[in-house]
């Protein structure tokens, strides 16, 4: 009853409960060709949206364009690594670490708070050597209004956290995990990874920074769950001051 745990090096929380309750599990035949059929996928499925909709004469980083453009490589990024476990292992839930308790939940949140205060230290330091920043999704979203705007922010509130954490993870960090690496070079490895794939080259510290705190949390917990409610709180602020600068406009006559 013990071997799978042993061999499955990067067992979430949920499938070491499912081995100790004598379920049947085996050890998963997915691994890093997955992780880069996922993240491939997921630009080139970008690259192909983008120059369709410039081609249908559709602005792919404005209005209901911005939200397809965005949509597209998250589908990828969450559906294959969902697919590739329910087909190659014993389902997303065991295998991707889809599974938690409230005490995990809790603990990523709190990680997630503490989390705020790293990305500011990191976003400080990378301020003194470049300038200021600016991120992809805010100067996107500053251009947008109304509807737009709302959807936009819900989905970089809920949406991006929950395929992005699938894919990195979820997927990444434990098929790192399953190769035989050392649990930090998994956390590390995947913030890298993580921070590279956003291609925003002046925010590579800061993202590699949340990246770290992410894969702590799935470490520490063995569950992908608690990483998503960490990378929600991350984008909490983002989501706020989008969601912000819809009501504005109303607050004066609100308040009478």
């Amino acid at each position: 009853m013990d071997e799978p745990v042993r061999i499955f090096n990067g067992a979430s929380w949920a499938y070491r409960r499912a081995v100790s309750r004598g379920e049947n599990v085996f050890i998963p035949t997915w691994g890093l060709g997955d992780v880069v059929t996922t993240l491939v996928g997921a630009a080139v499925v970008s690259l192909l949206a983008t120059l369709g909709f410039m081609a249908s004469h559709i602005d792919p980083v404005n209005g209901w364009g911005l939200i397809a453009t965005a949509s597209f490589p998250w589908i990828v990024l969450a559906g294959w690594p969902l697919l590739t476990a329910a087909r190659k292992g014993n389902g997303a839930q065991l295998d991707l670490g889809l599974s938690a308790k409230q005490s995990h939940i809790r603990f990523g949140v709190l990680a997630g708070l503490g989390g705020l205060g790293i990305a500011f230290v990191a976003a400080t330091v990378t301020q003194h050597f470049t300038g200021p920043i600016d991120s992809t999704a805010g100067l996107v979203s500053n251009r947008q209004h109304g509807l737009v705007l709302f959807v936009f922010a819900l989905c970089t509130l809920f949406i991006a956290p929950v395929a992005e954490e699938i894919a990195f993870r979820g997927l990444l960090y434990t098929a790192l995990a399953k190769s035989g690496l050392h649990e930090i070079a998994c956390v590390v490895i995947s913030a890298g990874i993580f921070a590279m794939f956003h291609f925003e080259p002046q925010r590579f510290l800061i993202l590699f920074a949340i990246g770290c705190v992410l894969g702590e949390v799935r470490r520490r917990t063995g569950t992908t769950s608690a990483s998503i409610a960490t990378h929600m709180i991350n984008n909490l602020p983002a989501a706020l001051g989008m969601l912000y600068s819809i009501v504005q406009p109303i607050l004066p006559f609100v308040n009478g």
